[in-house]
């Protein structure tokens, strides 16, 4: 989840953010749409990402919208009467097997990760947008050796809990080598889609396919690596 905030507008949305084309790039979020470009940061961090190009509203979507930077917006196929259904084609398909796989990515990362703490048991930690902004705050007072930290417990029906500065380690290390797994990946598959040659090779993508080495990143590789160790 990102920080988006329009050209001479301070009001910050936060947005999932994904590249459709060249050209294409999607919001999704509670924002209104408008085509003044716009820019993207991360929550305690001094970065930006200058999107001031992207003036053009692409197209409207479910939860979001497309803006492109080069004028172009979506134009629907025209079909005639009693002509062949419309068939996709080869790039389309790879915009719709790239949007698909990164609402799947999202799905992953807020469900969560299961991490075994020092007592002998195993908790699963949801991964919601709320709790990954807390991620380095916990993992600062896990390092200070703080006695008691609260933290949810993946069960909404449940109360919070206190969790030991040991088992918050494990909770932020895990918490955050399966985000940087999940974002590394997705980004190594985007590419790798778009290599594709085919329909049938796209279509057969799911999340979770073995990225082939020579589409792997070095990052990539490196989890791999430690995976099959």
């Amino acid at each position: 989840m990102l920080n988006m905030n329009y050209i001479g507008d301070s009001t910050i949305y936060p947005v999932e953010f994904s590249t459709i084309s060249n050209n294409v790039v999607q919001l999704k979020g509670d924002f209104p749409v408008k085509n003044i470009g716009f820019v993207l940061s991360r929550t305690a961090h001094q970065d930006n990402w200058d999107y001031s190009a992207y003036t053009t509203v692409y197209r409207e979507i479910d939860g979001g919208a497309q803006f492109s930077n080069d004028g172009s917006i979506y134009e629907p196929p025209e079909s005639e009467p009693d002509s062949e259904p419309y068939e996709p084609t080869l790039e389309e398909i790879k915009e719709q097997k790239i949007a698909e796989m990164n609402a799947e990515q999202q799905k992953i990362i807020q469900y969560g990760v299961e991490v075994p703490l020092s007592d002998g048991t195993t908790e699963r930690f949801t991964l919601k947008d709320q709790d990954q902004m807390s991620l380095m705050g916990l993992q600062t007072l896990a390092a200070q050796g703080i006695g008691q930290i609260p933290w949810h417990d993946a069960d909404s029906a449940e109360h919070c809990k206190y969790y030991s500065a040991e088992d918050m380690g494990r909770i932020t290390g895990a918490a955050l080598s399966f985000i940087s797994y999940q974002v590394t990946y997705f980004r190594d598959l985007r590419i790798y889609i778009n290599s594709l040659l085919d329909k049938e090779s796209v279509q057969s993508v799911t999340y979770g396919t073995y990225i082939p080495q020579e589409y792997q990143s070095e990052v990539l590789a490196d989890f791999y690596s430690a995976k099959n160790a």
